[in-house]
C-alpha cells in the first residue's frame, strides 16, 4: 500500500529535516494524503503542504541517483529535494504552484529558462544517459514508421539526432520533459521544476523543444538554435507515431494523432539543412 510505504519513509527522515517538519511528518496519517496517479513510473502522495511521497510502481534502481542529482543542483527554482532515505520510495519537499496553462507563455520568461539550463555546468552531476526514457530509434521502429511517414523522413531525422548526441552537439543540462506538470507556476512565475528522472547531459536544444510544444511559443523567440530544436520536435513526434503503431488505436484516434504530429515531422525534415548552421 502506498500509504504504508510513505509512513515507513516518514520514520527514516534525513537529519537535516527541520524539527517542526520532522515532527509533523512522523505523526501524519498518510491514509489521508491525496493520491496522484498521473505518472507512469511513480505514484505520488501529497501530504497537504508538508511533503510529497514518491512511490515507484515497480523497483526503480535509478531513484537514488535522481535524489543525488537533485541534491547537487543549484538552480533559481525550487527542487523536490529528498527529506527521507531512499527505501522503495522517498519523501520530497512540497513545491507550491500548478502547471502553466497549455498553449500560452511569455517568450522572455521561457527564453530565460532555456538560457539557465544551457549555461549550467554539468561537471560531476549524477545524470542519466541520453535516450534513457524512450531509447534510440531502432531499424525495426524506423521500418515500421515508413508505413506512415513518407520519403524515409524518419530515417533522416533519426540519423541526425543520433549523430548530434554521439558527437556531443549542444551538450549541457537537459531536463528530459520540461513542460506541463513538471513545472510549477504561481502568478506567471516559475516556482519549481519537478521530475528529474531523465535529466541528462544532452543537446540543450531539447529544453526549448519541450517548452515550445507545451506553451505554443515560436522556437525562434526562446532559443538561438531553433532549427535543431525543431528537428528534435519532429523526433519526439516520431516516438508518438511509433508507439501508436503498437496500440489497438481507433481510426479516428489515428487520424487525430497524425494531424497533430505529421506537420512537426515535415517541419523537422525541412529544418535539417539549416540545423547545423
Amino acid at each position: 500500500m502506498p500509504a504504508a510505504r510513505a509512513h515507513r519513509l516518514a520514520q527514516q527522515l534525513l537529519p537535516e529535516v527541520p524539527t517542526d517538519l520532522a515532527e509533523a511528518l512522523a505523526t501524519y496519517n498518510w491514509y489521508d494524503a491525496q493520491l496522484v496517479e498521473r505518472g507512469k513510473d511513480h505514484l505520488i502522495l501529497l501530504a497537504d503542504e508538508l511533503a510529497v511521497a514518491r512511490i515507484p510502481r515497480k523497483t526503480d534502481p535509478q531513484l537514488a541517483r535522481t535524489m543525488q542529482l537533485i541534491d547537487q543542483l543549484e538552480l533559481p527554482w525550487m527542487l523536490p529535494t529528498p527529506l527521507s532515505a531512499v527505501d522503495d520510495g522517498v519523501l520530497q519537499t512540497y513545491i507550491p504552484g500548478t502547471a502553466h496553462p497549455h498553449g500560452v507563455g511569455d517568450p522572455h520568461t521561457l527564453a530565460n529558462i532555456v538560457t539557465v539550463f544551457g549555461e549550467y555546468d554539468t561537471t560531476g552531476l549524477a545524470l542519466n544517459t541520453p535516450f534513457a526514457q524512450r531509447g534510440r530509434f531502432t531499424n525495426a521502429m524506423l521500418t515500421a514508421l515508413d508505413a506512415v511517414v513518407a520519403d524515409h523522413m524518419a530515417w533522416e531525422i533519426a540519423d541526425h539526432v543520433h549523430g548530434w548526441t554521439d558527437d556531443g552537439v549542444g551538450a549541457g543540462l537537459v531536463h528530459g520533459d520540461l513542460a506541463g506538470h513538471n513545472m510549477h507556476w504561481v502568478d506567471g512565475h516559475l516556482v519549481g521544476v519537478l521530475d528529474w528522472d531523465y535529466a541528462a547531459r544532452w543537446d540543450t536544444a531539447l529544453n526549448a523543444t519541450y517548452l515550445s510544444l507545451w506553451h505554443g511559443v515560436a522556437l525562434e523567440d526562446i532559443t538561438t538554435t531553433p532549427h535543431r530544436a525543431r528537428v528534435w520536435s519532429g523526433a519526439l513526434g516520431l516516438y508518438s507515431l511509433a508507439n501508436a503503431l503498437t496500440w489497438d488505436i481507433s481510426a479516428a484516434g489515428w487520424r487525430r494523432l497524425k494531424k497533430k504530429v505529421q506537420p512537426r515531422v515535415v517541419a523537422a525534415y525541412q529544418a535539417l539543412p539549416h540545423a547545423e548552421d
